[in-house]
């Protein structure tokens, strides 16, 4: 399935990226998701609220959680040689 952005995307897009490091590092690499404090003061600094922050906060755990599983893969990879 071919997936092509719309403009209203970049909200999400910008706030992922300005959020993505903002969450606990473990020792030997890994990684947890983003706080949702993290995640509800962004939304507040940039007043998302009401349903557009359920919206808001539904949409950042779900790239949050599709970005893990990359970096899990990509882990397993490098950790198989490959």
């Amino acid at each position: 399935m071919d997936y092509e952005p719309r403009p209203w995307h970049g909200l999400y897009f910008r706030a992922f990226d300005a959020l993505r490091y903002d969450r606990f590092y473990g020792a030997f690499g890994g990684q947890t998701p983003i706080s949702y404090l993290a995640i509800s003061t962004y939304a507040r600094d940039h007043a998302i609220t009401g349903n557009d922050f359920g919206h808001f906060l539904q949409a950042m755990h779900e790239l949050d959680r599709v970005f893990l599983e990359l970096e899990a893969m990509k882990s397993k990879a490098e950790t198989n040689g490959g």
